[in-house]
């Protein structure tokens, strides 16, 4: 089990909501109990792995990447698949993992309308992908794809199942995120190629910065972006405004995810 942590758990347990999602996809709309069967399962299984990255976790080295996996990705724009955690974001991973077989119980005999379970469970699912590989990923492309991974089905889950101003709330929610999405990857792109550097990894990048291979002037700008881009995602004041529609037109389930 030391191996299996050490070398492909977090891999297992990012991914494990997707081999959830591909069962969900061939079992037929109507088998209702059978998709959240394998909805929650699904999540018990990611939060057993949870469980089991928390337990061999080294509290003495929270600083430390731990449970780190290397291997090649995208080769042509230097990315890699390199993923970890650290003190920071062992929590935020365990609340997901808590999250969401939570909102799957709640869900059982509280779907909204339009009903249809399947679709519902299926972007919980996808979220949860979305949600934990965005606290692992240690390379910038690697953790934009996540974090834009979540953004679909949060769309859809307002905009099929939230109130009576869902569509103007989801509109209101793609928009704001796409800007801020957009931001970040040209700030992103900026820091890759100002710094010189041969990886998106973020210590590699730390490491070209402290080199001294990006001006100060140069350096304030792609903070700007950055900063602004999650500023929009997060969100912060004074850019919250698409929250308020998005928490109170979202399905609860949908609200309880924004939340967190």
């Amino acid at each position: 089990m030391e191996n299996l942590l050490d070398g492909w758990g977090i891999t297992l347990a990012t991914f494990s909501p997707l081999v959830g999602v591909a069962i969900m996809m061939v079992i037929p709309g109507g088998r209702e109990h059978q998709h959240k069967m394998v909805a929650l399962v699904t999540s018990l299984w990611v939060a057993f792995i949870g469980v089991l990255l928390l337990i061999g976790f080294d509290m003495g080295h929270t600083a430390q990447l731990q449970f780190a996996v290397d291997k090649p990705w995208i080769d042509v724009i230097s990315s890699r698949y390199l993923v970890g955690i650290d003190g920071m974001s062992l929590p935020l991973i365990l609340l997901t993992m808590l999250i969401v077989p939570l909102c799957i119980i709640y869900s059982w005999d509280h779907f909204p309308e339009p009903v249809n379970p399947k679709a519902f469970l299926i972007l919980i699912l996808i979220l949860e992908t979305g949600m934990i590989g965005t606290f692992v990923a240690q390379d910038l492309v690697l953790f934009f794809v996540f974090f834009e991974v979540v953004l679909l089905p949060m769309f859809f889950m307002i905009a099929v199942w939230g109130g009576e101003d869902r569509r103007y709330a989801s509109l209101k929610f793609f928009l704001y995120t796409l800007f801020g999405s957009a931001l970040m990857l040209v700030s992103f792109l900026a820091l890759f190629f100002l710094t010189g550097a041969d990886t998106f990894s973020f210590a590699g990048l730390a490491d070209a910065v402290a080199a001294g291979g990006v001006s100060r002037t140069a350096q304030l700008w792609i903070f700007g972006g950055m900063f602004l881009g999650f500023a929009i995602k997060v969100p912060m004041f004074p850019f919250h405004t698409w929250l308020p529609d998005a928490h109170t037109q979202a399905p609860t389930v949908g609200s309880v995810i924004l939340a967190a």
